[in-house]
């Protein structure tokens, strides 16, 4: 079954704050890269992702997650993780994530880096992000900008995820490239 999902947004002192409902993929993975790229290029630098309806995710998400927070700590902000629970946070954990950016299963940790906005989340208002064109090839550069990311955090990504780096750094076949 195919459970629609998707990704809200609004930005409360100074941070970016991103709510996932339904499932983190590589579907959504395109909006989390433009989000971050435009919060940057306005300012806000600080992200919080909430993940308490978000009913899982996938590789390409989570990778791009890594990429996020690499991207925010370049221009001196970071990502926070909150309400991960106890799947999500043990997937993040898993790959590794956890050194890259603060993985909460509640809300304690966006308290301290968002600088004690958490108490007023969750009445703000959320704006649902469109859905942003994604090209096969766009969808194929995002999952290997993921995957890179993801292998490069340990090892052990890097053995998991090598077939799917290789298949991505292939040529497309002439059907999807002209797609």
């Amino acid at each position: 079954m195919n459970t629609p999902s998707g990704i809200s947004t609004c930005i409360l002192h100074d941070v970016l704050w991103l709510t996932v409902d339904g499932r983190g993929s590589f579907q959504n993975s395109p909006e989390l890269k433009l989000l971050v790229r435009q919060g940057v290029d306005d300012g806000n630098s600080r992200m919080v992702l909430d993940l308490i309806r978000c009913s899982g995710m996938d590789s390409t998400f989570m990778g791009m997650l890594s990429c996020v927070a690499v991207r925010l700590e370049d221009a001196g902000g970071s990502l926070n993780v909150v309400n991960a629970g106890a799947k999500n946070g043990g997937l993040l954990r898993g790959l590794g994530l956890d050194e890259v950016f603060c993985v909460e299963d509640g809300t304690g940790l966006a308290g301290n880096g968002a600088g004690g906005a958490v108490a007023n989340f969750a009445g703000a208002p959320m704006a649902e992000v469109p859905k942003v064109p994604c090209t096969k090839h766009d969808q194929r550069s995002i999952c290997l900008e993921a995957h890179e990311a993801l292998a490069a955090i340990k090892e052990a990504n890097a053995e998991k995820f090598r077939d799917v780096i290789n298949l991505m750094r292939q040529p497309a076949a002439p059907a999807e490239a002209a797609r």
